[in-house]
């Protein structure tokens, strides 16, 4: 029986193929079921008042029609490919549930809740089409941890960690520890800049030394103040070569800005690069 829930996002596309085939594999490699989210608009929403005007409803009588045709060929497409994503990692006897839900993102990523983690197409995580508003949602209001899956379908067999001791970093590391157990090559990512004296303690890389090395993992460390750029151009030069970043999100934490505001947006909007596992 699977112990964990993971979730993706769909949108009923081409978009849908990579990050559904990564989800499934993800799914095997946490042990987990894979249920999928299809947010489609709510025919309802599209309705306008008309006067009384037969003609009129008439017209928005089809319209509504033509929308609910077109949702549920949507649909289709979105179920479809995931069951061919279930099939690819070979997890046809855990096949979850596939869910259309037609309502506001912030209400649809309430369910999310009790998931590992939820995946969704690095399209969507860059603000584009019908997810970004859902995918938003599920990370800052759900604070359920987002995987933006890269071009490769894989499990990574590297994986990179943004630390800052931030309550943020540490949620993201937790939720992606059945990958960093499994991965061949840890990297731990850190910068001194900002950071007070009496807050080092709790930024120290020794904790997370001691976490990884509970799970007999090994890691090296890279200052990414050696790189130009803002804190998320270094983190993304740091990470290069890896399969994964792992790093909190929109933190408020007094450390420093390490993984704040407009550093997250420079992860998220990344065009290329590492996976990403980012929680708040």
């Amino acid at each position: 029986m699977a112990k964990e829930r993971i979730i993706i996002t769909l949108q009923g596309d081409e978009v849908d193929i990579v990050p559904a085939r990564v989800a499934a594999r993800l799914a095997a490699r946490f042990d987990a079921t894979l249920d999928a989210v299809l947010l489609e608009p709510d025919p309802s929403d599209f309705m306008m008042w008309a006067g009384p005007s037969g003609a009129a409803a008439s017209v928005m009588a089809g319209a509504l029609s033509t929308i609910q045709q077109e949702s549920d060929e949507c649909a289709e497409r979105a179920k479809n490919t995931f069951v061919d994503a279930l099939e690819y990692a070979e997890l046809t006897a855990v096949r979850g549930r596939f869910l259309r839900i037609s309502d506001q993102p912030a209400d649809a990523a309430a369910e999310t809740r009790l998931s590992r983690l939820v995946v969704t197409s690095r399209f969507a995580a860059e603000g584009n089409g019908p997810l970004a508003e859902l995918v938003t949602s599920v990370l800052i209001d759900e604070q359920t941890p987002v995987y933006i899956a890269s071009d490769n379908d894989e499990p990574p067999a590297s994986v990179a960690i943004a630390w800052d001791g931030s309550r943020e970093a540490a949620r993201a590391i937790y939720a992606g520890a059945p990958l960093i157990s499994a991965a061949e090559k840890v990297v731990i990512l850190q910068s001194n800049r900002g950071l007070e004296y009496r807050d080092r303690r709790a930024a120290s890389v020794d904790r997370l030394y001691d976490w990884l090395s509970v799970r007999g993992k090994r890691s090296d460390t890279v200052d990414i103040d050696q790189f130009d750029g803002t804190v998320g151009e270094r983190l993304l030069k740091g990470a290069e070569g890896m399969d994964l970043l792992i790093a909190g999100a929109y933190g408020h934490s007094r450390l420093r800005e390490f993984v704040f505001g407009g550093v997250t947006r420079t992860l998220l909007s990344a065009s290329d690069g590492p996976a990403m596992l980012l929680a708040h």
